[in-house]
C-alpha cells in the first residue's frame, strides 16, 4: 500500500535455472511452447469515465499508454524526471543530457544501497525528451530541438549500455575526454568508474563525438574484469525494445527476454537467474549481490512451477478439528462488521469472507457455505455493477481515460495514481472466484466487472485501453507497486506476500472464467512471484547481501537500494509481518519450504516478534517451523482476541492444522 507503503539470489532447495544469453533467439511467433502474453478481450467501456487523479506533467509522446508501475516510471511522470535504475546501472535524463552511472555499493544495519550518485555526462543539443515507445522491460526516450528530433536511446533491464541512434548529424558532449581505445572506440574515465563507448564511424574532436545520421553510440560502464575489446566485438547496434514469451513445463515455468533490433549486444541475467559459463565480460557489484555480463541478445530461465491453490489440504483431519474448524467460521462470520467502501480495505474484507465460504465447503458444512456464501455476494454484488458510480460514491469502479486505469471510486493508498493495483484487486479477484466455485450462477453478474480488474493488473484490454503487464516487471520476475514512482531510488515493492496472493486470486479466477489463456499468464506470474519472494525478500542468500546489513530479510525492494524496513511500522514484527499476510494456502505452500529460515526470521523479529504489529501473521508463520513452534502457536491461538481486519480465527485454525497434516506426510516420505 503506498503511502502506507508506496509501495535473486538462488531458492533454497530449488535452484532458478537460466539458460544465459544466446545469440540466436528464437522467433516467438513460431510454433512451439514459448508464447507471448496474450492481451485480453476484457473491456472497460461499461465503466464510467472518471478521472480521480491529477496526472501533473508528464513527458511522454502521444498515442504511448502511460507507462505506471514500471521500473522507468519515474522519467515519465513528475515535474522532475528521477534517476531510474536498468540494472545493473542507474540511469537519469535531463532535457539536454543523460547520465550513465554505476552506484558503487554501500550498507548500513537497515539499508543495502546503490543509488545514482553521478557517472558520465553526456551533452546533447537539444531542449526536451519524450518517451515514444514503451514495453515492460524497455523504454525509448526521444531528444528533441525545437520541434526537430535529434536522437533516440533505449535503455533496458538486463542492459549496461545506453545507446543513441542519431536521427541527424550530432553532436555529443561527454563531461571527460575520451581517449582512443580502437577503430569507433573509446574510453574515458569518470568518478572513479571506466566506461567505454562504441560509435563506428563517428568523430572525436575538441570534447566533442559527431555522431553520423541514422549512426550510433554505445556508452557502458565497464565491470570488474571487462576488456573493452570484448565489449566492442560483443556489440552489434543498438537494442530498440525487448520481447516477452513464457512457457511452462509439468515442474518448471519459464521466461525469455529478446533484446531487438540487434544481431548482438551484453546482457547482464538478474542474480540468482543463472548464466552460462561463456558469460566471460565481466562481474558488476550491486545491491543485489554479483552479476556477470554476457555476450547475446536473449535471456532465459526458469523456477519451480507453483499452480493457483484455492483450498487448504485438511483431508487428513480429525472430526474434533473439524468441528472446531467449522464453528470457528460460524463465529467470525456473525462478528463480521459492515465491510469498508475503499478498495484496498473492502477489498481485503471481502477475500476474508471468500476464505471463509471455500473453508465452510472444505469442512464439509452446506449449511453454513450458504450463509457465507450470501453474505459474500450481498457484499460484493454493489462492486460488480459496471455502472455503479453513476449511482454512487463508493463500492464502484470507474475507468481514467487519461491514466488508463481501472480506479475505485473511493481510492486508497494512491490507488488513483496506479499504486498497488495488484495488491488490492487481489482480493475481489480471489473473492469472486471463491464465490464462483461455491454458486457458479454468480459468474456472469461478476464478469464484466472483474475481467475489468484482471486486465487492469496483468491482462491489458483491447484497443490499448488498459497495458498488459501492468505491474510486472518479467526481467527481475516481481511486481512494482508505485505507480508514478516519485523516488531517486526507483520504484519499489513492500508486500512480496500480497503480490504472491494478486496472482494467485488473478489464477483462480481465470479458471472460474474458463480462460485458459489468462490462466496460463496468471500461473506465469503466480510462479514468478513466488521464487522472486523467497529469493529476494524471505530467503535471500546471505552472499547476496553486502556486508554490513543486519538482517537475514528485505522488506522493501528498490530498483536502487534494499531495505529493511516499511511504509507503516519501525517495528519488526510488521517488517516480517508484512511478507506473510494473508494467510492462504499458497502462502502455506511457499513460506515454509525452508523451516529453518522459518526460525532464523522470527528470531531476528526479537522479542515483540508476536506481540508487535502484525504479530498474528509472525505466529502463525513460525508455526511452519517445526512441532514445537506449531504447538506454541496452537496455543496462543486459543487465547486470541483480536486479529487483523484481512484474517480470521477460522483460517488460522485451518492453517495450522494444514501444516501439521503436511508435516506429517513429509516425515512418512523423509523418515
Amino acid at each position: 500500500m503506498t503511502g502506507r507503503r508506496l509501495l535473486t539470489a538462488l531458492l533454497a532447495g530449488a535452484a532458478l535455472v537460466a539458460t544465459g544469453c544466446t545469440a540466436d533467439p528464437a522467433d516467438d511467433s513460431a510454433p512451439g511452447p514459448w508464447a507471448p502474453e496474450a492481451v485480453s478481450a476484457a473491456t472497460v467501456s461499461g465503466l464510467p469515465v472518471e478521472r480521480i487523479a491529477e496526472a501533473g506533467a508528464s513527458r511522454l509522446a502521444e498515442g504511448v499508454i502511460p507507462p505506471t508501475n514500471r521500473w522507468y516510471s519515474g522519467l515519465v511522470f513528475g515535474a522532475e524526471p528521477q534517476p531510474v535504475y536498468p540494472f545493473p546501472v542507474a540511469f537519469a535524463a535531463a532535457s539536454d543530457a543523460f547520465t550513465l552511472d554505476l552506484p558503487a555499493v554501500s550498507a548500513t544495519e537497515q539499508t543495502i544501497a546503490a543509488s545514482f550518485a553521478g557517472g558520465l555526462h553526456v551533452g546533447l543539443p537539444a531542449d526536451r525528451f519524450e518517451a515514444v515507445r514503451a514495453d515492460a522491460v524497455s523504454v525509448t526516450l526521444r531528444w528533441w530541438d525545437a520541434g526537430s528530433a535529434v536522437g533516440d536511446v533505449t535503455i533496458a533491464e538486463g542492459s549496461p549500455v545506453v545507446g543513441f541512434t542519431a536521427a541527424r548529424e550530432t553532436d555529443l558532449s561527454p563531461a571527460v575526454a575520451l581517449e582512443p581505445a580502437g577503430d569507433g572506440v573509446w574510453t574515458a574515465t569518470a568518478d572513479d568508474t571506466p566506461f567505454g563507448v562504441v560509435a563506428p564511424g563517428a568523430r572525436w574532436s575538441d570534447g566533442t563525438l559527431t555522431v553520423p545520421a541514422d549512426g550510433h553510440a554505445q556508452w557502458f560502464a565497464l565491470p570488474d574484469g571487462a576488456d573493452i575489446a570484448d565489449w566492442a566485438a560483443a556489440l552489434d547496434a543498438p537494442i530498440t525494445g525487448v520481447r516477452v514469451a513464457s512457457h511452462a513445463d509439468a515442474g518448471t515455468s519459464s521466461t525469455r527476454l529478446t533484446y531487438t533490433g540487434t544481431a548482438g549486444t551484453v546482457l547482464v541475467p538478474f542474480p540468482g537467474h543463472e548464466a552460462e559459463a561463456a558469460c566471460e565480460l565481466g562481474t558488476f557489484r550491486t545491491a543485489y549481490g554479483d552479476a556477470v555480463a554476457c555476450a547475446g541478445n536473449e535471456l532465459e530461465w526458469s523456477v519451480p512451477l507453483q499452480p493457483a491453490t484455492a483450498s487448504f489440504d485438511l483431508d487428513g483431519i480429525d472430526d474434533p478439528t473439524r468441528g472446531a474448524i467449522a464453528a470457528q467460521i460460524a463465529a467470525d462470520l456473525d462478528a463480521t462488521p459492515p465491510l469498508p467502501t475503499d478498495t484496498y480495505y473492502g477489498g481485503k474484507a471481502l477475500a476474508r469472507l471468500g476464505a471463509l465460504l471455500t473453508l465452510a465447503g472444505e469442512v464439509g458444512d452446506t449449511e453454513l457455505a450458504a450463509r457465507v456464501g450470501e453474505r459474500l455476494w450481498t457484499e460484493l454484488s454493489p462492486w460488480a455493477e459496471p455502472s455503479g458510480c453513476a449511482q454512487r460514491d463508493t463500492r464502484c469502479f470507474v475507468y481514467d481515460d487519461a491514466l488508463r486505469l481501472v480506479v475505485g471510486k473511493a481510492p486508497s493508498f494512491g490507488s488513483e495514481e496506479g499504486n498497488d493495483h495488484h495488491f488490492h484487486y487481489g482480493y475481489f479477484l480471489s473473492a469472486a472466484a471463491a464465490l464462483v466455485a461455491a454458486q457458479p450462477q454468480r459468474a456472469e453478474p461478476l464478469r464484466e466487472v472483474m475481467d475489468a480488474l484482471a486486465a487492469d493488473i496483468a491482462g491489458g484490454a483491447a484497443a490499448d485501453a488498459l497495458p498488459q503487464l501492468r505491474v510486472f516487471d518479467p526481467y527481475r520476475g516481481h511486481s512494482w507497486a508505485s505507480g508514478m514512482s516519485p523516488f531517486a531510488d526507483g520504484n519499489n515493492q513492500e508486500s512480496s506476500s500480497e503480490a504472491v496472493a494478486a496472482w494467485n486470486g488473478l489464477a483462480l479466477w481465470a479458471e472460474a472464467r474458463g480462460d485458459d489463456p489468462l490462466t496460463a499468464t496468471a500461473t506465469w506470474l503466480l510462479s514468478a512471484e513466488v521464487a522472486a519472494a523467497r529469493a529476494l525478500w524471505l530467503e535471500p542468500d546471505p552472499q547476496t547481501l553486502a556486508d554490513g546489513f543486519a538482517h537475514p530479510i528485505v522488506s522493501l525492494t528498490w530498483g536502487g537500494k534494499r531495505d529493511y524496513a516499511t511504509w507503516f511500522s519501525p517495528e519488526p514484527s510488521a517488517i516480517l509481518g508484512i511478507q506473510l499476510l494473508p494467510l492462504t494456502p499458497v502462502a502455506l505452500e511457499y513460506l515454509g519450504a525452508d523451516p529453518a529460515r522459518v526460525a532464523a526470521n522470527v528470531a531476528d523479529a526479537g522479542p515483540t516478534a508476536f506481540t508487535g504489529p502484525l504479530g498474528e501473521y509472525v505466529r502463525m508463520y513460525s508455526a511452519l517451523a517445526g512441532d514445537a513452534e506449531r504447538a506454541a502457536a496452537a496455543t496462543a491461538l486459543a487465547t486470541l482476541t483480536a486479529v487483523d481486519d484481512g484474517n480470521s480465527k477460522a483460517v488460522m485454525l485451518a492453517w495450522l492444522a494444514a501444516a501439521a497434516s503436511s508435516s506429517a506426510a513429509q516425515s512418512v516420505k523423509d523418515p
